[in-house]
């Protein structure tokens, strides 16, 4: 995936010319344009020529009016610089317009004029001519940009403006001349009717009010963007790393894999990596929006951007730079931000065609009202608001907008969207298929039950020597309940070696004890079936009397002789049951998905009130019966294991438990760093949210035009003598942008479903019905 800046782009007219441009080059489904982030997203395959792309790119972009550039984070304080000096421009354009209209309209307020202007009118008119001019030099930009697409046949905002401005200081210079010539043939008529419609304050006035309109504008994209910057603001400038022996303040930049780091109380940390020495607490909020310190140990693993409030520890650096955590999640964001929601393409279709049409409708309203009226000052004036009023700035805005404060606002609570195309989907899912393990239940399964046929400490020893190569979470229960009975400090008699993994089913080892070597087995039946291993009858049924009791029973054998089983109870989330409740009163609903056997599912799903659920599954099992609902409705899956990513994968969205392994987020659309399916929850609210606030924009948008663009062409001076002015139009279009961009900010303080961990009263309970085998 390659980003970089586009500069040129004003408006949803300008960002079809971007992709239109860029088409020429690489496959329309391949890019992404996004005026909100000015910049153009490519994705390519391994082994391209990123140096000829580029060129090509820069090429066509260059021909359309358009500038392309790499992406530098150094430029930030260039960006600064450039804002600043647009303010001082805009201060001065103001000022020099107000004088402007003080000097065309004084009369108007009883301020006599000059008698130098009484006997030389054209003087007076060449005064507010030379008012205007620093006003058109400072905002030439318009100008410059308008001109040369339209004259690349690729009209867009600035080409209205420009049209628009650069229309009424013609007509007054033209006016001007006019008057001159009428003073010289003492012909005062025809200087009267020239003298106080020169259009010179509209002309200056369009382009403070766009300027204006701007600036603010960009203001609120900034405050948009506001989460991604503040997360970028978090890492630490230096670190205390262990070189030669001596811990030195360096770079963070400069830190390498393995290195040793220090931290103190207040500290944060540089990069994501694993405690080897000390103990303290840190707030990990910044990444997961979980507000409650986190106790660190030996063993455990910091990250980047975490704060450390007590203690002492020394970490040692497992992933830097672009690998970390923080930088993962600035870069998703970034990504979701860039890209385009189904829904945008209405915007896009419109502004297509959207300046050339209007363009059409200002030259046939002029003609109109010629041949209506003859009156060139009412025509023209028409004309031009007519032009200024329709600038598609709204429509432009009107998505990544909301898109980028719906993905801040999900940022700060601990749910990272990876596409906007994701955001728009959440909101219509018909059915919520689930991972048990880790998802619904806590993922900390622990040993309950042991039924022994032999020695218990062989038993145990054997098992632990096997489960401890395995990292599956029920593996990690059996070495955890071994290591409490003291199997592993015994287990050195013997070793494993040779695992192989039966996904869904258990484990194969080949267990060495001095100078024998024997197979041992770990798992459901059907490995056992499969390995041609015989179980009695009467083990099978104590398995199933564990099973009844909603434990994850498994066998284990060695040398085909069984030495025992091992009941295994993993307890559901605090808040599985109220997300459960309230997707269904959501209208979706929820299914479980598992490998476990059917009596321990029906457990969990009687205990969170699911009604659905399909047990004893493998991976490609889950995969295929994601394919088969997403026939009918939209499916989202929540999963956090290596066994669940095909079904993430396949899914319509996919969402990652925060927790889980890293192919899981690495499939996901959505991942939840706080491990709550409560967020799954709250990730489908905010999308509602953020798409009815997107459908206003547009409707705004458009409905702004509709009504506007009639209105300035004229349409209620026959009935009611109303016409619009050119500044009056500069205004209404300046405004119809600002709504858009406060409305999208409204997301940020919109309220939306929150992780209440509230209790499910039994009137409630009784809602769900009884759970359905499948």
């Amino acid at each position: 995936k390659l980003k970089y800046n586009v500069k040129g782009m004003s408006c949803s007219t300008c960002v079809a010319h971007v992709e239109n441009s860029a088409k020429k080059v690489i496959k329309s489904d391949n890019l992404s344009v996004s005026l909100l982030t000015n910049s153009l997203v490519v994705n390519v395959e391994e082994g391209v020529n990123e140096e000829k792309l580029f060129s090509d790119l820069k090429k066509e972009l260059k021909s359309a009016g358009y500038t392309l550039e790499r992406v530098d984070n150094k430029k930030n304080k260039e960006e600064t610089a450039e804002y600043k000096k647009g303010i001082k421009k805009l201060i001065i354009s103001a000022a020099l317009t107000l004088i402007l209209m003080f000097v065309a309209m004084g009369h108007m307020f009883g301020i006599p004029m000059p008698k130098l202007f009484e006997q030389n009118p054209y003087l007076f008119g060449l005064l507010q001519f030379l008012i205007t001019l620093p006003v058109i030099i400072l905002n030439f930009k318009f100008f410059k940009n308008g001109i040369r697409a339209l004259i690349k046949g690729s009209p867009n905002m600035d080409s209205l403006i420009a049209i628009g401005s650069g229309a009424s200081v013609i007509y007054g210079v033209v006016a001007i001349i006019i008057m001159f010539v009428g003073q010289i043939n003492e012909n005062s008529a025809i200087v009267h009717l020239y003298l106080h419609n020169l259009y010179f304050e509209g002309a200056a006035m369009i382009l403070v009010l766009v300027s204006f309109g701007k600036m603010l504008e960009g203001r609120a994209r900034a405050k948009a963007a506001s989460a991604i910057g503040e997360l970028s603001k978090m890492m630490p400038a230096t670190a205390s790393v262990l070189r030669d022996g001596k811990f030195t303040e360096i770079p963070t930049e400069e830190i390498k894999v393995g290195d040793i780091v220090e931290l103190f109380a207040g500290d944060t940390v540089p990069v994501d990596g694993c405690v080897i020495e000390g103990f303290g607490s840190a707030d990990e909020s910044a990444l997961s929006g979980e507000s409650i310190p986190k106790e660190k140990n030996i063993g455990d693993s910091v990250s980047t951007a975490s704060v450390f409030l007590s203690g002492y520890i020394k970490i040692k650096a497992e992933k830097i730079g672009e690998e970390t955590s923080l930088l993962r999640i600035i870069r998703l964001l970034e990504d979701a931000a860039a890209s385009k929601a189904p829904i945008a393409r209405i915007a896009d279709r419109v502004s297509a065609v959207f300046v050339p049409i209007v363009i059409a409708i200002s030259v046939l309203t002029a003609c109109i009202w010629m041949i209506a009226t003859g009156d060139i000052n009412m025509a023209f004036q028409c004309a031009i608001s007519t032009l200024v009023i329709s600038c598609p700035c709204a429509l432009g805005l009107a998505t990544p907008m909301a898109i980028m404060v719906a993905e801040g606002r999900g940022a700060s609570m601990g749910i990272l969207i990876r596409s906007a195309e994701a955001l728009e989907n959440l909101r219509s899912v018909k059915y919520f298929l689930t991972d048990k393990t880790g998802t619904i239940t806590e993922g900390k399964p622990v040993v309950t039950d042991v039924i022994c046929y032999s020695d218990e400490e062989k038993f145990l020893r054997v098992a632990y020597i096997s489960e401890s190569m395995s990292s599956h979470p029920l593996s990690n229960a059996i070495c955890n309940f071994a290591k409490e009975k003291g199997a592993d400090e015994k287990y050195f008699e013997i070793s494993a070696e040779g695992i192989e993994i039966f996904q869904g089913k258990g484990i194969k080892t080949v267990i060495k004890e001095k100078d024998n070597s024997n197979i041992c087995l770990i798992g459901r039946p059907e490995l056992f079936e499969e390995q041609g291993v015989f179980i009695e009858e009467s083990i099978l049924k104590e398995l199933e009397m564990l099973e009844e009791k909603g434990r994850t029973a498994v066998i284990c054998t060695l040398d085909k002789t069984p030495l025992g089983i091992l009941g295994i109870f993993d307890k559901e989330r605090a808040d599985s049951k109220t997300a459960i409740f309230e997707l269904k009163k959501m209208g979706i609903e929820p299914i479980m998905l598992t490998g476990d056997n059917d009596k321990s599912a029906k457990a969990i799903c009687d205990a969170c009130g699911i009604e659905r659920y399909h047990a004893r599954l493998l991976p490609e099992d889950k995969e295929g019966l994601i394919r088969e609902y997403s026939q009918s409705g939209r499916t989202v899956m929540v999963g956090d294991g290596v066994n669940d990513a095909p079904a993430l994968a396949s899914a319509d969205i996919g969402v990652a438990i925060g927790a889980g392994t890293d192919i899981a987020i690495d499939c996901a659309d959505v991942i939840l760093t706080k491990n709550s399916l409560n967020d799954a929850v709250s990730a489908i609210s905010l999308s509602k949210a953020c798409v009815t606030t997107i459908k206003q924009n547009l409707f705004w948008g458009l409905f702004y035009n509709v009504i506007c663009i009639p209105v300035a062409a004229g349409a209620l001076y026959p009935l009611f003598g109303i016409t619009l002015s050119p500044m009056i139009a500069a205004g209404a279009m300046s405004f119809s942008s600002l709504f858009v961009a406060f409305n999208s900010l409204r997301l940020k303080y919109k309220k939306i479903y929150i992780n209440k961990n509230e209790t499910i009263s039994e009137e409630e309970n009784d809602m769900f019905g009884k759970t359905k085998t499948v």
